[in-house]
């Protein structure tokens, strides 16, 4: 998976948000508000390919959860962002 070039996380106050930079990729249907766990995921995914299993890292080195915990979390977070568009497969 990849995130889609153009899409950057913005916090307004508490809220973080992925946004479009480009008039041109502005489409309101794409605006991810993003918890505080996705959006330590987000800040720390590589901008090149990256893997479900590199977010189940992430979860289970910041969170300390179990595997099966942080896969499920992860798949449910990669199917948001493939929906929205933010993201290739």
């Amino acid at each position: 998976m990849k995130k889609i070039d153009g899409f950057v996380m913005r916090r307004l106050g508490q809220e973080a948000m992925i946004v479009a930079e480009s008039v041109d990729l502005i489409d309101f249907d794409r605006i991810v508000s993003l918890n505080s766990s996705a959006a330590y995921v987000w800040e720390n995914l590589p901008d090149s390919d990256f893997t479900i299993q590199t977010i189940i890292y992430l979860l289970i080195d910041r969170y300390d959860v179990d595997e099966a915990v942080a896969r499920k979390d992860a798949e449910d977070l990669v199917k948001v962002w493939l929906k929205a568009g933010i993201i290739t497969e």
